[in-house]
């Protein structure tokens, strides 16, 4: 694949035999160090600079069950994985709401975009993180995750390459889940919810108080209280809005339980 670093310049049959040569590749892949050359090349033909295939959990280390793969500057990859405020990251909370691979300059109009949040774009932009393209993967019943192309020099082009990135990214990392499903052996299995602490988890996302969890529940709201404790330990989450995305990004809750509806 030829590609520079102000993205590739395709017409239809080109792209479409691009895009086929691609996602043969992907299908063959099956070392990691083959997958991470394939993204590099990937990047390059759709004009940015870095990727990420990642699991929205906690990825510090290597865990053995979670895709991790990216390339990003060391100052942003220890700021998401190494700090672990990755449960707050403006990207990783639209992934949520978007039905589709997005730009990060869509951003503002799928959450809503408070001060950490613009402060975090400010952050990624000083290292190079200008304007990306974002994946959502989701499973059922499984950890989210998502691709992300990110940091271009010709960020209005971006818009051209959201439905190919959609493709490719799908694409890559279910050959990531692919290679490390084959890679990591048998891990033990991972800590649930129980029901009556996922049931306050949901109302919580919705935007109950606890004494409106407890009416909502016929608990007390000592017993509510309890519950999230239990929830937000399980989840290592220090507040509501940690321990809401948490089990979003988990696959504990799905993104439709959380409409609000009026306590009974």
């Amino acid at each position: 694949m030829a590609g520079n670093a102000d993205g590739a310049r395709f017409g239809l049959a080109s792209c479409v035999a691009a895009t086929d040569t691609i996602l043969r590749a992907l299908a063959r892949v099956s070392e990691r160090d083959e997958l991470a050359g394939l993204m590099n090349a990937m990047t390059r033909e759709l004009g940015f600079r870095y990727y990420a295939l990642i699991h929205h959990d906690d990825l510090r280390g290597e865990p053995a069950d979670r895709v991790k793969l990216l390339d990003y500057p060391a100052a942003i990859e220890d700021r998401l994985i190494g700090e672990g405020i990755w449960r707050r990251d403006p990207v990783l909370r639209g992934c949520v709401f978007a039905q589709r691979a997005f730009r990060w300059s869509e951003l503002p109009g799928i959450i809503a975009m408070d001060r950490r949040d613009r402060e975090s774009i400010a952050l990624g932009a000083n290292a190079g993180l200008n304007e990306g393209i974002t994946v959502p993967y989701w499973s059922l019943g499984e950890c989210m995750g998502s691709c992300t192309f990110a940091g271009t020099r010709a960020p209005k082009r971006a818009k051209s390459y959201v439905g190919m990135a959609q493709m490719l990214g799908i694409f890559a990392f279910q050959a990531a889940r692919r290679i490390q499903t084959g890679a990591m052996s048998a891990p033990g299995p991972r800590p649930r919810l129980r029901p009556r602490p996922r049931d306050c988890v949901v109302l919580a996302g919705r935007g109950y108080s606890n004494k409106e969890i407890a009416r909502a529940l016929s608990l007390t709201p000592r017993t509510v209280d309890g519950y999230l404790t239990e929830a937000r330990l399980l989840f290592d989450a220090h507040d509501r809005t940690e321990l809401v995305f948490s089990a979003i990004f988990a696959g504990e809750i799905g993104r439709a339980e959380l409409s609000r509806r009026q306590p009974e």
